[in-house]
């Protein structure tokens, strides 16, 4: 076996004993001398046979664990996503169930508050995309969605994984099968004051080119879907249907000028507002960089707190 063989089975391996821990939730060391072991003994035994019937078995096992693994809405969830929404619409009338407004005093410190909100969808006259990005990265990041009714009366959708509260949220996890997936619908003080003062992340908030129809279009595909939840629960998968891509699929149901799709800026989020630009799709006249600065709300958001707490 060539050398470049071997490294695809050796990373063949390593794939399967990464889902045994966050299938089994193996303790990481037992996962780690499980990695271990298969090239020792191969190598020990100088079989790169040994090695490739080793892989293949091990990687169908994890495969086979993983399809036996159904979502489900009845967990033991994280507190953050202990209640999933449900929306009702009545011709305009928009009733909103598990409305989360919490009150944060800290970045994992909150008084949880669930409410009911109505929005009339005939005030519905502005969408913006909201893009977080991670920490120190350029590429990765979560996005939401905020919809504007006139003046200073939004609401946030974000989709998420939906974690239990052992779980806290991990790349490979996503795609193992181990999240399930939740549309949240909250505050801009829930959402973007958390994140903004007491988690310190820049945020963006770039408005979206479109017609209201559009727009009231695209939150009733959203709200569908939200609800279908309760009867279908879905994984979260940290490619094909993670914070962005989702958000996507909704975009491109309601026949957009151009599908986005899956493209190389939503697989690396934080592009999605340079995506956004460059496809036509942000409502404004400056370049991508001058965009970028002007809508950039994370420092506005620590100075209308700041203005808030001194008053």
């Amino acid at each position: 076996m060539s050398f470049f063989r071997r490294i695809i089975v050796v990373f063949i391996w390593l794939i399967a004993s990464a889902g045994f821990h966050f299938i089994y939730h193996w303790p990481m060391m037992v996962s780690v001398v499980l990695f271990l072991a298969l090239p020792l003994l191969g190598w020990y035994l100088r079989s790169d046979k040994i090695l490739a019937i080793g892989a293949l078995i091990g990687s169908l096992a994890m495969l086979i664990s993983l399809s036996r693994i159904a979502p489900s809405n009845n967990r033991d969830w994280a507190t953050e996503f202990s209640v999933l929404p449900r929306v009702h619409i009545s011709d305009q009338q928009v009733t909103i169930e598990g409305f989360r407004n919490f009150k944060w005093r800290g970045p994992q410190e909150f008084n949880p508050v669930w409410a009911t909100r109505s929005f009339d969808l005939r005030r519905l006259e502005s969408l913006d995309l909201i893009v977080e990005p991670f920490k120190d990265s350029e590429l990765m990041a979560h996005t939401m969605l905020r919809f504007g009714f006139g003046e200073n009366e939004y609401f946030i959708v974000s989709v998420e994984a939906r974690a239990e509260k052992h779980e806290t949220y991990d790349l490979v996890a996503g795609a193992l099968r181990q999240f399930e997936l939740i549309y949240l619908f909250g505050s801009e003080s829930d959402f973007l004051t958390v994140r903004a003062v007491y988690r310190g992340a820049r945020l963006y908030a770039y408005p979206v080119k479109a017609e209201r129809k559009f727009i009231a279009d695209l939150f009733r595909d959203l709200a569908s879907s939200a609800n279908a939840l309760h009867a279908n629960p879905k994984f979260y998968q940290s490619i094909r249907y993670n914070c962005t891509t989702t958000l996507v699929k909704h975009f491109d149901r309601q026949q957009h000028q151009e599908h986005i799709g899956l493209r190389y800026e939503t697989l690396f989020p934080a592009l999605t507002g340079k995506l956004l630009h460059r496809m036509g799709y942000m409502d404004t006249a400056y370049s991508y960089e001058e965009a970028k600065e002007y809508f950039r709300v994370d420092e506005r958001i620590r100075e209308s707190q700041r203005h808030h707490k001194s008053q």
